[in-house]
């Protein structure tokens, strides 16, 4: 048969060559599901592979190998029959296509119920079931089946073949909604209901409410996607659970959109100014425990119009433009319904979907009908609460999971009074899903609450002091357990855990005797971290540790925190390394308050650390547009500058001098200052320092008229820009080389500059370099003559920083002063004042076409 096939093959060919999918041959027996699978298929634009295409003139059976050889996945469906065995063949069809698809990933679907299955199929399938490589679900009819075939389609192709690929720069912009991982059950009517509400003109803000494990994030989720075409896809998630303070909301929706906080410590005007008045859905995940940012919240959409908000929280927010739509449990069954009739209940449904995820051969039966309904009822119909309880039908028969399900929670008794009655069962059933793993198991999982926001295996094993290869058995086990989850993505694969769990958890962790420890190693492993980022942070490779080091922000900010409290003497270092990732990524507010609380205690440190925490208080606050605490703190350094023997030190504090000159009006000095760092620099291989230190001299020499030096630096620090994938540097220079061009006279190239630098500058998302494209296009136009154009991109200018709480650059100020001037001049007062102010209500958007000229 394998000659056949091969003899046939050259001659075979599938439709088309888009990615190929292979449905199994049962031609008779579903032949309607076939065809909804093919329709789904071809809804993801993949092309369907399927045995009656053509090629009649050849055997069957090397039709469907020739078919098969050219395909990329493989989707079997089954039922009762076990399918035809051509002569010579001791399996049939269906089983050969099966095994021959081994390669391939492999998707099963099998219909229910299956009273009258053939053994042989029987056998088949339990064979199929073992095998871990194959996705095993099963479905009623074929509404049900062609969503399965194309969540799991779709979560296949996201993550099996990009992983194949070679990783993408990861642009920076607004944040995604997440990829549901598993079928939402029994939410349709809430879904349709949610995102009606949300196409209402006057409805700018929903907030979904319920207890912990209801399902508001999915319900959210689900509804934001059906709204992705009506937002022009300016759907944003904002998770909101790692946070504390109600001050801190602004701060991380501002990141999630996009927006650049850099040297602004008003995060509701950066947010303001980058959300604009464009059509934006906000999803705001986990509001409850800072349910105190309402009022900002409530400014945010009084000051862009164009934004409605999708918030889940335990507690409604009250504000007048708030919509509640409280999300209750799924429905439980009524008493004495038949069988089929219990299977489409939507909370049965959702324990055994559940279930057959861990146990395939799962099914509810009139035996263990009575026990799955008991325990639905007994967790009051909470999808979290649920899904844990399914979770363990892989040990335990409905009928024992009840009685111990029973067992604990009359033991456990409710939790505290005041809360909520729903919680205090969930906490329940969390414990209870705990109390289920062994000690290894459970020491790991108390062990992971020390985390924030995720962390990878080698994390969890360098914490808990285990081997790499037991981890990542324990870790297997947790996820299969569904306490913790894994996540796949470009960096790898990385663990999180349900916030319902981990504040159990921690609260176990927090009894433990080795908590201390525990605490102190995972400070230590994100310090080690820290160190390992130093070399790629300031040259080849920061792209991948700025994304990287961002997936751990939350547990840099618990080290940091650790150290601060248990010994701050690496803490200046560390400062120093994590700067640049720091500065990129809008951390500079909390950044800055840490280098406060140390600050006092600069004189206890060695010189070396004296001269590093001073260095990050100087450019910190330099970045942030506080000249006060930047000279102060330059008047601190400067001393020390002499006796540091460290050379990329060394150099940056002279470029720091160099910063600070020019808030001063020393521009010579700056000057001497900058061009003493990028000699160092030059000798260091440091792309960054030396980038930034060219970027620093050649911005002075455009000022002091040396133009041809000017000219060498910028094209350097584009050169390192580029080569070091760096995208501020390469947008930076852009501008600064048009800025070149322009006081040369030479206004078609500044022109063209200017344009490939705003283009730069917005794919960057940094309002920084925004609003100086925006200024560098007023003096264009006010060199063409066109000077109500150049005084309303100015205006323009000023005003996105002013909503962004950012500041001109110090040794730029004094060129946007004296335009400002000369406009007034030219225009007579009261013009430009009109046009200036127009300019200042500009939108980011409007203020970008009005520098194209549109």
């Amino acid at each position: 048969m394998a000659r056949a096939a091969e003899e046939f093959e050259p001659l075979i060919r599938t439709p088309d060559q888009r990615l190929r999918v292979f449905v199994s041959s049962t031609l008779r027996e579903l032949a309607d599901e076939r065809a909804a699978v093919s329709q789904a298929i071809s809804a993801l634009r993949l092309t369907p592979v399927m045995f009656e295409q053509g090629a009649r003139p050849h055997p069957p059976q090397a039709v469907y190998r020739a078919y098969l050889e050219q395909s990329d996945i493989f989707i079997g469906l089954y039922w009762q029959q076990y399918g035809w065995l051509a002569p010579g063949m001791d399996v049939s069809g269906l089983e050969d296509e099966f095994e021959l698809a081994r390669a391939l990933p492999r998707l099963v679907y099998v219909k229910d119920p299956e009273a009258d299955r053939e053994t042989r199929l029987d056998e088949l399938l339990a064979r199929i079931g073992a095998e871990d490589p194959t996705s095993f679900r099963y479905f009623r009819d074929t509404n049900e089946l062609s969503r399965l075939v194309r969540d799991d389609l779709a979560l296949l192709l996201s993550e099996r073949f990009a992983a194949g690929r070679p990783a993408a720069a990861v642009p920076s912009g607004p944040n995604p909604l997440p990829v549901g991982r598993t079928s939402l059950v029994g939410r349709e009517r809430a879904i349709d209901e949610v995102a009606g509400l949300l196409e209402r003109p006057d409805v700018r803000l929903v907030t979904l409410t319920g207890p912990g494990g209801v399902g508001k994030t999915r319900l959210a989720v689900a509804a934001a996607e059906r709204l992705h075409d009506r937002f022009a896809a300016r759907v944003v998630f904002v998770p909101l659970a790692g946070l504390t303070r109600p001050d801190e909301v602004m701060a991380a929706i501002a990141r999630n959109v996009g927006a650049d906080l850099a040297g602004t410590d008003a995060p509701l005007r950066a947010l303001a100014g980058q959300l604009g008045d464009e059509l934006w859905l906000l999803v705001l995940d986990n509001l409850e425990q800072v349910v105190g940012a309402a009022g900002e919240i409530g400014d945010l959409l009084a000051g862009c119009p164009g934004v409605t908000m999708l918030a889940t929280s335990r507690t409604v927010l009250e504000l007048r433009a708030e919509r509640e739509y409280p999300v209750p449990p799924l429905p439980l069954p009524a008493d004495g319904l038949p069988l089929e009739e219990l299977a489409a209940n939507p909370a049965v449904a959702l324990f055994v979907d559940r279930a057959r995820a861990v146990h395939y051969t799962f099914a509810l039966t009139q035996e263990n009908a009575a026990a799955v309904v008991a325990i639905c009822r007994r967790l009051e119909g909470l999808p979290l609460a649920i899904e844990l309880a399914a979770a363990r039908t892989r040990l335990l028969a409905p009928a024992a999971l009840l009685t111990r399900l029973s067992t604990s929670l009359d033991a456990l008794g409710a939790g505290a009074r005041d809360l909520p009655a729903r919680q205090r069962t969930l906490r329940d059933t969390v414990e209870w899903s705990v109390d289920l793993l062994d000690a290894r198991e459970r020491s790991l999982l108390e062990t992971a609450a020390v985390f924030v926001d995720g962390w990878t295996i080698d994390a969890a094993a360098d914490v808990s002091g285990l081997g790499e290869d037991e981890t990542l058995d324990l870790t297997d086990a947790l996820a299969r357990h569904s306490l913790i989850q894994l996540d796949h993505g470009g960096l790898g694969i990385r663990c999180r855990m349900l916030e319902t769990v981990r504040a159990y958890v921690a609260e176990r962790l927090a009894a433990r005797p080795d908590a201390a420890g525990i605490q102190q190693r995972h400070a230590e492993h994100y310090e080690a971290l820290a160190r390992q980022a130093d070399r790629p942070l300031r040259g080849v490779g920061q792209r991948e540790w700025v994304e990287r080091l961002q997936a751990e922000a939350g547990n840099l900010a618990v080290m940091v925190r650790w150290y601060l409290a248990h010994d701050i003497t690496p803490l200046p270092h560390l400062f120093r390394v994590l700067w640049p990732f720091w500065s990129q990524r809008d951390h500079l507010a909390e950044v800055r308050a840490w280098v406060e609380q140390l600050l006092p205690a600069v004189d206890s440190l060695d010189p070396h650390g004296q001269a590093e925490l001073l260095w990050t208080a100087t450019v910190t606050a330099r970045e942030v547009g506080d000249d006060r605490s930047a000279l102060a703190a330059r008047e601190r350094l400067e001393p020390l500058l002499p006796g540091i023997e460290e050379p990329y030190l060394h150099a940056a504090t002279q470029l720091a001098m160099a910063w600070t000159s020019t808030m001063v009006g020393d521009v010579p000095g700056a000057l001497r200052e900058a061009l003493a760092a990028l000699d160092e620099f030059h000798g260091q291989d440091e792309p960054l320092g030396t980038a930034s230190a060219s970027l620093t001299a050649g911005s002075l020499e455009t000022t002091t008229g040396d133009f041809d030096d000017a000219l060498d630096h910028l094209r350097e620090a584009n050169d390192l820009g580029v080569e070091s994938d760096n995208a501020w540097l390469a947008a930076t220079s852009q501008v600064l080389l048009g800025t070149l061009a322009l006081v040369r006279g030479r206004l078609a190239e500044s022109r063209s500059l200017f344009d490939e630098g705003l283009e730069l500058s917005l794919a960057a998302g940094s309002t920084q370099l925004v609003t100086l494209c925006l200024a560098m296009f007023a003096q264009l136009s006010f060199v063409e003559t066109n000077l109500e154009r150049s005084a309303l991109l100015l205006g323009a200018a000023d005003g996105l920083r002013r909503r962004a709480g950012l500041r001109v650059y110090p040794s730029l100020r004094r060129r946007e002063a004296e335009l400002a001037n000369h406009l007034r001049e030219a225009l007579g007062p009261a013009v430009f004042e009109r046009v200036h102010a127009s300019g200042t209500r500009l939108t980011r958007p409007e203020a970008v076409a009005a520098a194209h000229g549109s």
